[in-house]
C-alpha cells in the first residue's frame, strides 16, 4: 500500500506510509493512536462512502464556557514516542552500523593516524600541525674539503690581522717610545697620536673578530648545493 494516503480514524489526519502496511497494525504519527491499517479494497471503500468529518460536527469542537460543568477528572493519556511508518526501521536498534568510535589523532592533510596526541608531524605525508606546511625534500652535494678551505680562507686571514694588529699596538705604546727616542721617527712619540692609532685599529679588530665569529662559531660550514 505504498503511496497510498492513509487517514487516522482518531485524528483524521493524512499521511503516506514509506512502505506496504495493508492489513498491520500502526501508530499516528501526530496523535500516536493504534489502529490496523484496512486492506486496499476496504479502504478505497471506506474512502468513497465515509465523509469528512468537520470540525462543526465533533462533540468536542464547541468550546465549554468557562466556570461551568464539571472538571475532567479523566487522566491524560501518556504521549509515546512516536513509531516510523516503516516497522523494520524501529526494529533495528544500529540503522547506521556504528559499532565502534576511533578516537585516536589522525593526520588532517591524510587522515593517516599520528603517533600520538602530541605529534605536531605526520610521518605519512610530512603536514606540520603547526605551521600548516608540508616537508620538503631536497637534493644536495655534500660541502668537500676544498669548498670547506675557501668558505674558511677569509676567516683565516681576518685572525691573522687581527694577532698582528695587537702585537704592533703592543710595541708602539710600550716599547716604541724608547726606539724612536733622539731619531727622525721622534715625532711618532706623541700622545694624541698613540691615541688615535689605538683606537682607530681597535674599531677594526672588533670588526675583523665579529668576521671570525661568524665563519668559525655561528656558521662554520657553507651552504649546501641545491640540485632541481
Amino acid at each position: 500500500m505504498a503511496g497510498i494516503v492513509v487517514t487516522c480514524p482518531e485524528c483524521e489526519k493524512k499521511f503516506k506510509p514509506k512502505a506496504d502496511v495493508s492489513g498491520k497494525k500502526i501508530k499516528c504519527p501526530f496523535c500516536t493512536h493504534q489502529f490496523v491499517v484496512p486492506g486496499e479494497k476496504a479502504a478505497n471503500g471506506d474512502a468513497k462512502s465515509k465523509p469528512m468529518k468537520s470540525d462543526k460536527a465533533r462533540p468536542d469542537a464547541k468550546a465549554k464556557p468557562a466556570g461551568k460543568g464539571k472538571p475532567d477528572t479523566k487522566p491524560k493519556p501518556v504521549a509515546e514516542p512516536t513509531q516510523s511508518a516503516d516497522p523494520d526501521l524501529d526494529k533495528d536498534e544500529n540503522p547506521y552500523g556504528v559499532n565502534h568510535v576511533e578516537l585516536v589523532p589522525r593526520c588532517p592533510n591524510c587522515t593517516e593516524e599520528m603517533e600520538n596526541e602530541h605529534a605536531t608531524i605526520c610521518l605519512y605525508c610530512g603536514y606540520n600541525t603547526m605551521t600548516r606546511e608540508w616537508g620538503k625534500t631536497e637534493k644536495t652535494i655534500g660541502v668537500t674539503w676544498k669548498r670547506q678551505i675557501l668558505y674558511s680562507l677569509p676567516a683565516i686571514g681576518s685572525a691573522t690581522y687581527v694577532f698582528f694588529t695587537i702585537i704592533f699596538l703592543i710595541y708602539y705604546c710600550v716599547v716604541s717610545p724608547y726606539d724612536v727616542e733622539g731619531t727622525m721617527m721622534s715625532f711618532s712619540d706623541h700622545e694624541s697620536m698613540r691615541m688615535w692609532t689605538t683606537v682607530v685599529n681597535l674599531v677594526f679588530i672588533w670588526a675583523a673578530g665579529m668576521f671570525c665569529f661568524q665563519k668559525f662559531i655561528a656558521k662554520p660550514k657553507p651552504d649546501e648545493i641545491k640540485l632541481d
